[in-house]
């Protein structure tokens, strides 16, 4: 099978641009940025001076002036009755249902837009929207809808579409983690994230005996396990706390014992206040604790940079978490007279992300093999895909374009069109479509 060398745009240049890192949740936004010459990400405060780093996701729509707001101040106008508030945004968008305030109708990706536009504001005055190299959004589930939902308010926005991405939390966990000093994470690393929507944690783990490392986060959720209500009395408040601090302990304590974590982050709204004096004292015995509430932003940066200069730290590491592909895809082609093998997807990418276009003429008569080598432990395998209805043609003279992409996990789908050769054997521009599990 001979390969057909496309020319691909990735440019060294990409790696003295600026990324932006930003995450975004029910409740509130992030965003961090990374510019030029600097060693580290940095987080947008809202207020000059202080790490007040949580935006409320949220609109405000006030009717009588025809005007929206955002953050703080579409708070506190919906408390005085001033505005109609917009939550959710995200999770609107994803259903593409209008949302209604009295008789007006709104698109609810525009009105995602128009949040992230207004929340960029933030970020505007050091590094503007013109000047952004690679955009990653970092949310809780990664879903088709969510991508899509995302993507289209990207383009409304103008940020530079074909570098923008999606990524799970977990994923930017990854990526702020290997970006640290290495004695943090040479050992299990344990993240705990508290809010009004549970206690959720990331257990980072290296596996060291494959090639590369494959690094695996164990996410758990408790739902029962939430942060302290606002507004208690002082001795309820007090009591509340004791039975966090209890429900914690037994949900973190058996990670502890059965896994070596060296580092534990504590991040989200939950962790706000000295409710955590017993988990503290659980946690802290030979083992490093830090408290914050920037890490998914600050990964998202690191995850951007990777993505537009693949290399540095991520060297020598796979990232198999929920949503990435465990397996490598590739063909065995002819390239320059010597056998070759071309990657087609990689192991470790989002399946969201991962998709491939080229050409190539085929060997045999109307068929070719595609080799599977997962990550994960299981054997090897080849897939063989028959063009039916090809012309009969010699060997080396049919010219196929093949484009593959994921359209789950675990599924890969194949478009394939006849592109025949030359004047000799004209294209009939056939198309076909196969999928296959991984």
């Amino acid at each position: 099978m001979f390969f057909d060398k496309k020319k691909e745009g990735a440019g060294k240049t990409e790696q003295a641009k600026a990324v932006v890192g930003y995450d975004l949740g029910n409740s509130y936004a992030q965003i961090s940025y990374w510019l030029p010459g600097s060693t580290k990400p940095e987080t947008v405060s809202q207020v000059a001076g202080e790490e007040d780093y949580l935006i409320p996701a949220v609109l405000g729509r006030v009717s009588s002036r025809d005007i929206w707001l955002f953050g703080r101040d579409a708070q506190t106008a919906g408390q005085d009755g001033q505005a109609v508030l917009v939550t959710d945004l995200l999770e609107r968008a994803c259903k593409e249902e209008a949302v209604l305030i009295g008789e007006e109708s709104f698109d609810p990706v525009v009105l995602l837009s128009l949040f992230i536009k207004r929340s960029l504001s933030f970020l505007t005055p050091i590094l503007p929207i013109q000047q952004i190299a690679g955009f990653v959004f970092s949310v809780e589930t990664v879903s088709r809808p969510v991508v899509d939902a995302l993507m289209r308010a990207a383009a409304l926005l103008e940020l530079p579409v074909q570098n923008c991405y999606v990524t799970g939390r977990a994923e930017c966990f990854y990526y702020y983690n290997i970006n640290q000093p290495p004695q943090l994470w040479t050992q299990d690393v344990l993240l705990c994230e508290l809010d009004e929507n549970g206690l959720r944690t990331y257990c980072f783990g290296i596996n060291k005996k494959t090639r590369p490392a494959a690094v695996i986060i164990d996410e758990q959720h408790f739902e029962e396990i939430q942060k302290i209500q606002s507004g208690l009395e002082p001795l309820e408040e007090k009591r509340s706390g004791m039975l966090l601090d209890q429900k914690f302990c037994e949900a973190v304590a058996p990670v502890l014992a059965a896994r070596s974590v060296s580092t534990i982050y504590l991040i989200g709204t939950g962790f706000d206040g000295a409710w955590y004096q017993k988990a503290l004292a659980l946690m802290c015995s030979k083992r490093r604790v830090f408290l914050g509430n920037n890490l998914y932003s600050k990964g998202a940066c690191y995850a951007a940079k990777e993505r537009l200069v693949p290399g540095s730290a991520a060297d020598g590491y796979v990232f198999l978490g929920q949503d990435m592909i465990k397996a490598n895809v590739g063909i065995f082609v002819v390239r320059r007279g010597s056998d070759a093998y071309l990657a087609l997807l990689n192991a470790g990418t989002n399946w969201y992300d991962a998709k491939k276009k080229c050409d190539f003429l085929l060997e045999d008569e109307d068929s070719f093999s595609l080799r599977i080598t997962p990550v994960d432990g299981r054997k090897i395998k080849e897939v063989s895909v028959t063009l039916t209805g090809l012309p009969k043609r010699p060997a080396r003279t049919t010219r196929i374009r093949l484009e593959i992409e994921m359209t789950s996990v675990e599924t890969v789908k194949l478009s394939m069109e006849d592109l025949g050769f030359g004047e000799f054997y004209p294209a009939t521009h056939r198309l076909w479509e196969e999928e296959f599990v991984l």
